[in-house]
């Protein structure tokens, strides 16, 4: 009697959302900006700047967008506004980077 196993394959793994975010910023021409995972979220900002925008999943294919306060709080820490929108992917990444004015002009 021959004996099959079977042997459960794990799912291809996902490529991780800060390179996704990245992936899109440079689809969209924005050379000059980074994004960085911080715990849950992709954070992105200028080159030698500060984050200005934050991405944060929300749930499947949708991500939320928030931007950091102008003000920082009693302590001089940075904090965000609330979430601003929530959309797929690619467009919050879109809706961050014309929020903050990064993207490259078309002629």
């Amino acid at each position: 009697m021959n004996h099959v196993s079977f042997v459960k394959r794990a799912a291809p793994r996902s490529r991780a959302l800060v390179d996704r975010v990245r992936d899109r910023a440079d689809f969209l021409g924005c050379q000059g900006v980074w994004a960085q995972a911080s715990g849950p979220h992709v954070l992105l900002g200028r080159k030698d700047g500060e984050a200005f925008a934050r991405v944060t999943p929300i749930g499947p294919g949708a991500f939320g967008l928030a931007f950091r306060r102008v003000d920082a709080d009693a302590e001089g820490v940075p904090s965000w506004d609330a979430v601003l929108l929530i959309d797929s992917l690619a467009d919050v990444v879109e809706h961050a980077l014309i929020g903050e004015g990064a993207l490259p002009s078309i002629a």
